[in-house]
């Protein structure tokens, strides 16, 4: 079965404010390949769900799910700011630094089952809701974690703690983490997040 997961500092602020970024994106695409062409089309939806999170100020599992990928491969396309975990091996990896974390924080980014909702602030124009509802947690084939900037502190001491004993395959993860965070902590802001987002790629096609 595909998988494939990505941990990444995300800037909500910035990502939900790239609307032009995407724009310029998707009239480059359209040039090169047309209106119709697949690039374009994927394009023109993310266009389309920045504009429907800002307005609705909430985003769900999915939504943030394609957010992050989109901040990855678009918006902040070629920065340090993530990793790419693929198929069995990255599963693996993926797996083992959750085991070896403390059960009452691994859930935060590797959720198991459910779901809840957390508060970030994003500013957009007046008379909207300063802060957007993100959801995290597990919606087939989608999962979802997400660290606000208010428990990167927290996840960073656990993460340095857990390396010491941590198995081999679980090393690369945590010290791939524990990078994400010291570079979110300095840039600072409090619409910094660290997010882990995964989809399995067969049940995602047969939807």
């Amino acid at each position: 079965m595909g998988w494939r997961a990505l941990l990444r500092v995300i800037d909500f602020q910035s990502l939900l404010s790239s609307q032009p970024v995407v724009a310029s994106a998707l009239e480059k695409a359209q040039h090169a390949g047309g209106t119709k062409s697949p690039e374009a089309r994927a394009l023109r939806e993310a266009y389309y769900l920045l504009a429907k999170v800002l307005w609705t100020r909430r985003a769900s599992i999915q939504r943030i799910h394609d957010l992050a990928w989109l901040d990855h491969t678009v918006v902040s396309a070629g920065a340090r700011l993530g990793r790419v975990w693929e198929n069995a091996d990255g599963s693996r990896s993926i797996r083992a630094a959750e085991e070896a974390l403390p059960q009452g924080v691994a859930p935060e980014l590797f959720p198991l089952a459910g779901s809840s909702w957390i508060d970030v602030p994003v500013q957009a124009f007046a008379g909207i809701s300063p802060t957007v509802k993100l959801q995290r947690g597990v919606s087939q084939p989608y999962r979802v974690g997400i660290v606000p900037e208010s428990r990167l502190r927290p996840w960073y001491e656990a993460v340095t703690t857990a390396k010491f004993s941590a198995p081999p395959a679980a090393v690369s993860v945590l010290g791939e983490i524990e990078a994400l965070i010291a570079a979110a902590r300095r840039a600072g802001g409090p619409s910094v997040s660290l997010v882990f987002a995964a989809s399995s790629f067969e049940d995602r096609l047969a939807e």
